[in-house]
């Protein structure tokens, strides 16, 4: 297993759960499923532990297995939806959001972090009966290419952020996308002090986005708030002219929001 593993304290970690986990977790974003092997391989295990940790996975109901490729079960939703449940961010963003997508007439979306990944926490759509099965609550995207993922990675201290630069190496998902790592760097620290970021068909082709973070009551960043549209409805000019201030605003009123239902 990995080096990170093996640090844990071993009177508190649980090696077995630590690792049913991580099969959960390479199985995500394959909705055709995985190959044993493969599977095996990006956890750090060997095929005959994998599949006992896979065939317990799936009698409890959270792994199936068709011809011979293992993906995840409905089951698997619970576990999003009791972390959604216990987390106030949906209730309290939804009206906020709403009336900002209503204002501006683009999608907005809220995130947080995860490792290297910014997770969509809320999503309000421009247009509710256009399905974008990419784009939903828990769905999750690289952090060094969008613009939700660049806010939050600006909060964090510059060791934290070059550790996560090396959990998940920069790919070039479209010609415009950013992979240097001291550019990136650069860049974040620009996003920390100006207070947005703005990505340019960067995560995919056609579609700018523009985020801000949203704050708790002692300033750090718990979210970041985006609009995003497509690359031909607006430039980049234009998305900063337009949108910047409706955002920040409701970022503000979001972090209010936040800050009051905790007291209660």
């Amino acid at each position: 297993m990995t080096t990170n593993e093996e640090s844990r304290d071993p009177q508190s970690y649980v090696r077995a759960l630590a690792r049913g986990l991580a099969l959960m977790e390479a199985l995500g974003g394959h909705p055709r499923g995985r190959s044993l092997t493969d599977l095996a391989q990006e956890a750090s295990l060997d095929r005959a532990t994998a599949r006992r940790l896979l065939l317990t996975l799936g009698s409890l109901g959270y792994v199936r297995n068709e011809d011979s490729r293992y993906m995840l079960a409905p089951r698997a939703l619970s576990l999003g939806y009791a972390y959604l449940s216990s987390y106030p961010f949906w209730d309290v963003a939804r009206p906020l959001m709403a009336r900002l997508t209503e204002k501006v007439r683009q999608s907005c979306s809220a995130a947080t972090l995860d490792g290297p990944y910014a997770v969509y926490v809320a999503r309000i759509r421009s247009n509710p009966h256009i399905v974008d099965v990419s784009r939903t609550v828990g769905s999750r995207v690289p952090a060094y290419c969008t613009s939700l993922g660049r806010v939050l990675l600006a909060a964090q201290p510059v060791d934290v952020q070059r550790d996560l630069l090396r959990q998940l190496p920069p790919a070039r998902n479209t010609p415009h996308t950013v992979v240097d790592t001291d550019l990136l760097l650069d860049m974040l620290r620009e996003i920390g002090g100006q207070g947005w970021a703005l990505v340019d068909q960067e995560l995919e082709p056609n579609l700018r986005s523009l985020a801000v973070p949203v704050r708790d009551g002692a300033g750090k960043v718990v979210a970041a708030l985006n609009i995003s549209v497509p690359e031909g409805r607006a430039s980049a000019e234009e998305l900063l002219a337009n949108y910047l201030e409706p955002l920040r605003k409701t970022a503000v009123e979001l972090a209010a929001a936040l800050r009051a239902r905790e007291s209660v």
